[in-house]
């Protein structure tokens, strides 16, 4: 949240929020101020409502590829049993483990070449910005690959998002084998053309190592080779079930877990970069004292009501106007009949006037003449700010005499750059 806000202000400004800052500033650290601030900022900015239903497409994909798994574990299931009898173990083991361990050792070089999120990561994201059709869809997944990058998340997530999804289709596939071998009689062997049965038992030996050390042993190459016993049969498809829940259930499993571990690990190290543009006003307003601190009466009382910030319409044409003082008398006297200049606007009631006449007639850029001679006053630059709330492209422009003060016109260039009003001199 504290990077959407941080990006929503390099784009549109910064954002003046009296209240907002006061009560950010009752907390004791820095990050903190900054967390609790893009909190309720972004409350007013309409990006919670925005990021609650990007989580809500997030939910949606997650179950899509949760019953995608289900369903693909079934077929594995069903097209490994609907072989003509006897089956074969080798082909059976094959069939329900071989893409797994194939896609494993795949993800094993990924984590070599580069930084991903696997496929799995991949589809997530791609269904994120596609799904809905959300224009803020594209923006969010930015902003979390952004994070994920610059905090090393990216394998750790990629790699929980991966296990996470192949965990659940061996699960599935277990269940499934579970649920067929129950109900119904399957005659399984062991079958080869080109290896001895003392090649093919020494395999068997050695897959059926980890299963014998939970008291599930292999059934022998000749046990099943020439008419089995039925004991046999039962034999088989135990540890048939044995070798999918140790070599792809437990083994998936581990490894999510050890991924979860590291993104956890990684997630409590986080720590904000104050140093990013953009937070660097943010920092000056939450420093000064909550006790020094001015807060006008009128300004932004809640502080987080949405209904406070008026989006600015779209216009037609310039308006340009002398705010509090006109410092160029000639310049005035010369364009004070022209249409697009509104005159000086200096008391209450003059404010009020041009903000009714921008809300009846919206304009598609306002200039603010500026007395540089002047110092900049916080009724000014609240001002600037209520304009940008009335108009998209508000500019301040700065008049600068012989008599201006050097010190004086740097702190109007700061103010303005604090309010993220664009200014020219």
């Amino acid at each position: 949240m504290a990077e959407l806000v941080r990006r929503h202000e390099l784009q549109n400004g910064f954002q003046r929020a009296d209240a907002i800052e006061q009560q950010a500033r009752q907390l004791p650290t820095m990050e903190q101020r900054v967390f609790k601030r893009a909190e309720l900022l972004a409350a007013r900015l309409g990006l919670v409502h925005q990021l609650r239903l990007w989580d809500h497409f997030r939910r949606l994909i997650a179950i899509l590829l949760s019953l995608f798994a289900i369903i693909g574990a079934v077929a594995v299931v069903r097209g490994t049993l609907s072989v003509s009898q006897p089956i074969s173990l080798s082909y059976a083991l094959m069939m329900l483990l071989g893409l797994h361990i194939i896609l494993f050792v795949l993800w094993c070089f990924s984590l070599i070449i580069k930084d991903s999120y696997g496929w799995v990561g991949r589809v997530s994201l791609w269904g994120l910005e596609h799904i809905g059709q959300r224009q803020y869809n594209q923006q969010f997944n930015n902003t979390l690959l952004t994070i994920a990058n610059q905090y090393g998340l990216t394998k750790p997530a990629g790699a929980a998002l991966t296990h996470g999804y192949w965990t659940l289709f061996m699960l599935a596939v277990w269940f499934v084998l579970f649920f067929h071998l129950s109900t119904s009689a399957y005659a399984f062997t062991w079958a080869t053309t080109i290896w001895p049965a003392a090649t093919l038992q020494t395999w068997v030996s050695v897959i059926g190592f980890l299963p014998s050390l939970f008291g599930v042993d292999a059934p022998s190459v000749a046990a099943l080779w020439d008419q089995p016993s039925e004991s046999a049969q039962l034999e088989a498809g135990r540890w048939l079930l044995s070798c999918v829940i140790i070599y792809g259930v437990a083994w998936r499993l581990l490894f999510l877990i050890g991924a979860i571990g590291v993104l956890i690990a990684r997630i409590r190290k986080m720590t904000i970069d104050l140093t990013l543009p953009g937070y660097a006003p943010i920092i000056r307003k939450l420093t000064v004292s909550a006790a020094t601190e001015l807060v006008d009466a009128d300004s932004d009382v809640s502080g987080i009501d949405s209904s406070q910030w008026r989006t600015p319409k779209p216009g037609h044409g310039e308006l340009v106007l002398s705010l509090d003082h006109e410092a160029d008398t000639a310049w005035a006297a010369q364009h004070q009949r022209e249409d697009w200049y509104a005159g000086v606007i200096a008391s209450s009631d003059e404010k009020h006037r041009l903000l009714a006449r921008l809300d009846a007639e919206p304009v598609a850029k306002i200039t603010v003449r500026l007395n540089a001679q002047l110092t900049p006053d916080r009724a000014a630059m609240r001002f600037l700010a209520l304009l940008q709330q009335y108009c998209l492209n508000v500019e301040a422009l700065l008049i600068i005499s012989e008599k201006s003060d050097e010190k004086r016109i740097v702190h109007w260039q700061e103010c303005l750059d604090e309010e993220g009003v664009i200014w020219k001199q």
